[in-house]
């Protein structure tokens, strides 16, 4: 796994400074990236065949949104009102996501 370096997460969360966190931000890392894969109904496989043998850029981005949210909003609950910014993991995630189980067609003449 590991899409998205620690370094380069830690950067965008902006915890660079220190290393108190990085067991924590690895295990975001890796929950995140599973999430996301899982979100496109492909495997890692089949995202970086069609890629050049890369994770694609917006997956990558999408798995740092949704652990830095993670690392921000450590609970299920919060005391404030949180409101989702709009399309932007979505708009990440929807272009790589499988609509239909090629498996599915094996019996289709």
């Amino acid at each position: 796994m590991a899409v998205v370096s620690l370094a380069l997460f830690k950067k965008h969360v902006r915890a660079d400074d220190f290393a108190a966190d990085d067991e924590y931000l690895t295990h975001l890392l890796n929950v995140a990236e599973v999430s996301i894969i899982t979100a496109t109904n492909r495997t890692e496989q089949e995202l970086t065949d069609g890629n050049a043998g890369e994770f694609p850029a917006p997956l990558k981005h999408a798995v740092m949104m949704l652990a830095g949210h993670w690392y921000n909003q450590r609970e299920s609950v919060s005391t404030v009102q949180m409101h989702e910014v709009p399309d932007a993991l979505q708009a990440l995630v929807k272009p790589y996501r499988k609509l239909v189980n090629d498996a599915s067609r094996e019996n289709e003449i």
